[in-house]
């Protein structure tokens, strides 16, 4: 699964490497340490102009009581590739509301025996991984706010994530450079779509064991990410 990810670029950064501007920077600073579950604004790349900020955990358009959005959010922080075309939830954001989830890595948890091991995952190559999103925006009747949420999708593990999440085997679909505006384009069909959901190559992945408190360190504390 993908509950916490590590981003160590900011706005003006992202903005530079995708294409897109940072005016709605909403004081994101890096480097940051983000909870699935804590729904703090996170960059986001849609195939607007400028970069995003959306909550993660998806909440659907078609939800109408704002207290069925609480437990809801935290069952759509991932999307499963399988079953994402057929979900209720996810249906019609994954055919027309993809979006890129920049990350500089994220984290995993090894269980052995009565420990659970976290180690840190990111790309040998590349400063910048785009993790491939969904997202939607619901209107609160109540108090007439849009608010912007996205999944992160999940797919099977390569052999190196099944070492390292044992327990679900399960990996972010990791996109390649060339395949990010492709994932945008909403003209895709279903099996374009899902020809992009694939478990990444194992061989361009590292991984390491990171401090094993580290999820209560400070977000910007860079120790987060220093091997144990």
């Amino acid at each position: 699964m993908c509950y916490h990810i590590f981003l160590a670029a900011g706005p003006d950064e992202l903005a530079r490497h995708f294409g897109r501007k940072a005016d709605l920077n909403r004081n994101f600073r890096p480097p940051c340490r983000v909870c699935a579950f804590s729904h703090l604004p996170y960059p986001i790349l849609t195939r607007d102009e400028q970069i995003q900020y959306a909550s993660w955990g998806l909440i659907p358009y078609w939800i109408r009581k704002t207290e069925d959005t609480v437990t809801l959010r935290n069952q759509t922080v991932n999307a499963r590739a399988e079953t994402i075309f057929e979900n209720a939830s996810f249906r019609v954001p994954i055919r027309q509301r993809r979006c890129l989830v920049p990350v500089s890595g994220f984290y995993g948890w090894r269980h052995e025996q009565n420990r659970k091991i976290p180690l840190y995952v990111t790309l040998k190559e590349r400063p910048l991984i785009s993790l491939a999103g969904i997202f939607d925006c619901w209107y609160c009747s109540a108090t007439a706010a849009l608010t912007m949420t996205f999944s992160i999708i999940t797919t099977e593990a390569n052999p190196l994530m099944r070492y390292v999440d044992n327990a679900n085997c399960r990996m972010p679909v990791i996109l390649r450079p060339d395949d990010e505006e492709r994932w945008l384009n909403p003209e895709l069909s279903d099996r374009q779509i899902a020809a992009l959901l694939k478990p990444y190559p194992e061989q361009e992945l590292y991984s390491e064991p990171v401090r094993c408190d580290f999820m209560h360190e400070a977000a910007a504390d860079p120790g987060i990410v220093v091997p144990a």
